[in-house]
């Protein structure tokens, strides 16, 4: 097959595939802007609580005192507050933070689709291969589930400003810096209090710039006196978060679920613990064909090492033994090695490999696609419409009045925790718990433990001991938990269906 061929047909299946992605991303965000409409209640849902931060951000203020979660926490103290700060202009344009919520997904794919655009151009001026690397990022499976549907707005804002500063390094890896790098330090300060679990793989991309340009004094010192500019830029958020990491919040406790994901092959997470097992081996052999194709340039193997290297730790799982790096789970790595793949797939010289492959590409790129949209299809849930549980739980709500908690919904259609988020935004009610558990201390969680296994156990005397120490003054109960009202001397101030709100 001659190179004109090949590329004619590793166009149409670009083609082809960006038409069928295209539609089902459009599908997707049709789908997911059903929040505009009915607040996210089920329990596939971290938007929520990002919606109701945002909204504390307007009422409360940063890193003050706001009173509507835990008896009062210091808001995004302990969770990075980047996407808050991009958003916050649209909740004062537009007020709901449902909207601004919304708009700040359109935004960040427009945002992440012109840095694409400008990596693809480095090597070339191409609209098809820079649509086609943005669809492969953003309309997979991987990222339908965790960015639309689950909500996981603050990562995916963090994955914009990493592909503005992974254009930067791509230009300036074989090119003396110029007034153009400068941009480096606020978009690096960005990242760093944009998400964690971005941040720290970006680090391995990082030292592949200083390997670069080992060679010269001077380009190095420029890159250190910019990553200790970010540093510093960002340290009014990372300082108090570390000095204060181990005694204020729970997230040391994640550890051993963060690493269970990584092993786990019979449970909930068994997907995860298979895509992170094979999606560093795909980085590693695309990075192989992209080295192939290079002739062997031993300057690339050097440059692009420390993604090699981040590739065997995860896929060995070390990664889940140093500290710092073992608190990135899974999912981040599968969008890290997502974009790296997709950077040597498109900067490999295609009239280089071997015959067969060449012939096969086209289809396997389209079957490739076809296989992943039909798993996203069944595998990831859509955004449901209310049922007569929600319906029946919110027309409660209306009539607490103080200090609530939501206790043993008896389907995932409904999640306490979403409760918590449109009670303090819609109205005004604060409670004991809530929905952002970075922002626990331990004994206090113990506390909210206590009164959950208490009411569930129906032990009236652990579940009303621990009650009154929290401050709970009613409970949003179903079904058979209602009956507790006699058993553990309780009032009920209303009843809905199968719902029920009852005075401690």
């Amino acid at each position: 097959m001659g190179s004109a061929d090949i590329h004619k047909k590793l166009n149409l299946a670009f083609i082809l595939s960006n038409i069928v992605l295209l539609i089902y991303l459009a599908f997707r965000l049709i789908n997911q802007a059903k929040i505009l409409e009915h607040f996210p209640l089920d329990t596939t849902n971290d938007i929520s609580s990002h919606m109701a931060q945002l909204f504390f951000l307007k009422v409360c203020d940063f890193q003050s005192l706001c009173p509507y979660w835990y008896n009062g926490h210091y808001l995004l103290k302990f969770y990075p507050p980047g996407w808050f700060f991009f958003s916050y202009p649209l909740l004062l344009l537009f007020k709901r933070p449902e909207i601004a919520t919304y708009l700040s997904i359109l935004i960040m794919l427009l945002i992440s689709f012109m840095a694409i655009y400008k990596i693809i151009k480095l090597k070339e001026k191409s609209l098809l291969k820079s649509l086609t690397f943005f669809l492969f990022l953003f309309a997979t499976p991987t990222s339908v589930s965790a960015f639309f549907r689950l909500g996981r707005v603050t990562e995916m804002f963090a994955w914009t400003i990493f592909l503005i500063l992974a254009y930067l390094i791509l230009k300036y890896k074989d090119k003396k810096f110029d007034a153009g790098f400068l941009w480096f330090v606020p978009f690096y300060a960005i990242l760093l209090i944009s998400q964690p679990v971005v941040a720290i793989p970006f680090h391995f991309f990082l030292l592949s710039m200083f390997l670069a340009k080992l060679k010269s004094k001077k380009e190095l010192l420029i890159l250190i006196v910019s990553v200790f500019l970010g540093i510093i830029l960002s340290s009014f958020w990372w300082y108090p978060f570390v000095k204060d990491l181990g005694t204020g919040s729970t997230t040391y406790n994640f550890l051993p679920d963060i690493t269970e994901r990584y092993f786990d092959l019979h449970g909930q997470w068994t997907s995860s613990t298979i895509l992170i097992t094979i999606l560093p081996m795909i980085t590693i052999f695309m990075f192989f064909i992209y080295y192939y194709s290079r002739n062997k340039d031993k300057r690339e193997l050097f440059f692009y090492s420390p993604i090699l290297l981040a590739s065997f730790l995860v896929f060995t799982r070390i990664s889940t033994l140093i500290p710092y790096i073992n608190f990135v789970y899974p999912e981040p790595y599968f969008t890290f090695f997502l974009i790296f793949s997709l950077i040597f797939f498109f900067n490999t010289d295609l009239n280089k490999l071997p015959i067969k492959l060449k012939n096969i590409l086209p289809i396997l790129i389209f079957l490739t696609v076809i296989g992943s949209i039909i798993a996203s299809f069944y595998i990831t849930s859509y955004y449901p419409n209310y049922t007569d549980l929600e319906k029946n739980t919110l027309e409660i709500l209306n009539k607490a009045e103080g200090k609530f908690v939501v206790l043993e919904s008896p389907s995932d259609t409904s999640y306490a925790k979403a409760y918590y988020s449109y009670a303090a935004i819609y109205l005004n009610l604060s409670t004991p718990s809530g929905w952002s558990t970075s922002e626990l201390t331990e004994e206090y969680g113990n506390l909210l433990k206590l009164v959950g296994n208490g009411f569930r156990d129906k032990n009236c005397k652990q579940f009303k001991e621990n009650a009154r120490k929290i401050g709970l003054k009613e409970v949003i109960t179903y079904g058979e938990y209602c009956q507790l009202k006699e058993r553990c001397n309780l009032n009920e101030k209303a009843s809905k269906g199968n719902v029920c709100l009852l005075k401690l």
